[in-house]
C-alpha cells in the first residue's frame, strides 16, 4: 500500500493525467489479498476499479468476478484470451454474475 500512494504522490507532483496501479496476477483468492487490496483502495481511493480476468480460466474467471465485487466493488472487466476455446462463455458469465461492464477484451497475438 505504501508503494502505491507513493506512486499517486510522484504522479500528483508530475501533473500526470493517469495513472495505472497494478496489483499483480494471482490465481487465487485468499483473505490477505483482499485485505490489502482494500487498503490500497482505501487509501488511495481510485477513480475506477478493472479487474483483468483471463477468459481461458472459464468458471474460474466467473468466480473471481464474483468476489472481486462484492470485496472491492469493481468498476468493469478486462478480458484476455477472448479468441481461445472459451469463445464468449466466460465474458457473458463474468457480465451477468457481477453486473459490471465488460470494458476491454483481448485476443493473442498470432505469430508466425
Amino acid at each position: 500500500m505504501h508503494i502505491a500512494k507513493q506512486a499517486m504522490n510522484v504522479a500528483i507532483t508530475k501533473l500526470n493525467d493517469v495513472v495505472i496501479l497494478d496489483t499483480a496476477g494471482r490465481l487465487h483468492i485468499d483473505e490477505e489479498l483482499m485485505g490489502e487490496l482494500k487498503n490500497v483502495k482505501q487509501n488511495v481511493k481510485p477513480h475506477e476499479i478493472l479487474l483483468v480476468v483471463d477468459s481461458m480460466t472459464g468458471q474460474d474467471a466467473v468466480n473471481v468476478g464474483d468476489t472481486f465485487n462484492k470485496e472491492l466493488g469493481i468498476d468493469g472487466v478486462i478480458l484476455t484470451k477472448l479468441d481461445g476455446d472459451t469463445r464468449g462463455g466466460a465474458a457473458l458469465s463474468v457480465k451477468k454474475v457481477t453486473g459490471r461492464p465488460i470494458k476491454f477484451a483481448a485476443v493473442r497475438r498470432k505469430t508466425k
